[in-house]
């Protein structure tokens, strides 16, 4: 299994705007703005595929820019070139910059009206036809981030579905760091106010001031470091939620995801996207929209040839 990702997303609802970024990286130096000349930008990205096997092609450049101009900043420094010869000797920054680069702003049950249509349309269509074919059910969360995401999915199978139906959730992301803190599972209060008490009562334990999930939440949840582009992708996949992903890619590389995705679900299974988000043209045929307003869509039975016979070749199971 050849797994390991990124997330540069964010809720356009709780976007942390380009200001207060660069204003919190700012520790004085004189480097403003996300003016990086595109050979400077290059090398850059070069360093972090070399050393981190980490691409930035697709990603939309004034983005990236405006962050990697923050950590020149935030180390005192007044132009890209110095910087680069940091970046180029000094693995810590490289994995200060890609923490910057991932920008993870969650918290449970974010959008609580997405997951109330989980809940009453599309979770229990799923269970009902996974009990029928005596199969398990596969739920998997792109650009995971710290984990609040397929967490909550976990606590909303463990609320509506049966105990005796089995069950894997899978968060991928391509930040080690962000994935270690979902492993532990542990969250400040701010991050579970949309966990209702009797939820919290039942799965967390307190642990000084922190919210922790307990063994029966956690042991249904597993997490790799996957990149969605470039790594063998999953497949068997009955609903995956990739919300807020697809806004920071070019339209080209949006219709590659998208048909990552769907060459992941299976005929019947549903995909959920981010609300600022929708499908590109060309994908439109693959899935039939179930909510406009959530951005839930279910896959289609279609021919195989809509998708690129090297992809579906590709397909990994859980």
């Amino acid at each position: 299994m050849n797994v390991h990702e990124v997330d540069l997303t964010i809720s356009p609802d709780e976007q942390v705007n380009e200001q207060q970024i660069d204003e919190s990286a700012d520790k004085g130096g004189p480097f403003v703005g996300g003016d990086i000349p595109e050979p400077a930008y290059r090398q850059i990205a070069d360093i972090l595929r070399q050393q981190q096997n980490f691409a930035l092609d697709g990603y939309k450049d004034l983005c990236i820019k405006r962050r990697i101009a923050a950590r020149i900043r935030a180390v005192g420094l007044d132009h890209p070139e110095p910087y680069i010869e940091l970046l180029t000797t000094s693995e810590q920054e490289q994995q200060q910059l890609l923490t910057a680069l991932s920008i993870h702003v969650s918290h449970f049950f974010r959008n609580p009206s997405t997951f109330r249509m989980l809940e009453n349309r599309v979770l229990p269509e799923l269970a009902a036809k996974a009990r029928e074919q005596k199969a398990k059910l596969r739920l998997w969360s792109v650009g995971c981030a710290n984990g609040e995401e397929p967490y909550s999915l976990a606590l909303l199978c463990l609320k509506s579905l049966r105990e005796s139906d089995p069950l894997t959730i899978i968060g991928t992301d391509l930040s080690p760091a962000a994935l270690q803190r979902a492993k532990r599972g542990c969250y400040d209060a701010s991050r579970v106010e949309e966990v209702s008490a009797k939820l919290r009562e039942e799965f967390f334990v307190m642990r000084g001031k922190d919210y922790c999930l307990n063994d029966r939440v956690r042991k249904i949840v597993r997490f790799f470091r996957h990149d969605i582009l470039s790594d063998q992708p999953f497949y068997r996949a009955d609903l995956i939620l990739c919300r807020n992903v697809l806004i920071y890619f070019s339209r080209e590389q949006q219709q590659r995801i998208l048909q990552i995705l769907a060459a992941a679900l299976p005929p019947g299974g549903f995909l959920v996207l981010g609300r600022a988000e929708t499908l590109v043209t060309a994908c439109r045929e693959l899935f039939r929209c179930i909510d406009p307003a959530e951005r839930i869509y279910q896959r289609l039975e279609t021919d195989e040839q809509l998708l690129p016979t090297s992809l579906v070749q590709q397909l990994q199971d859980f």
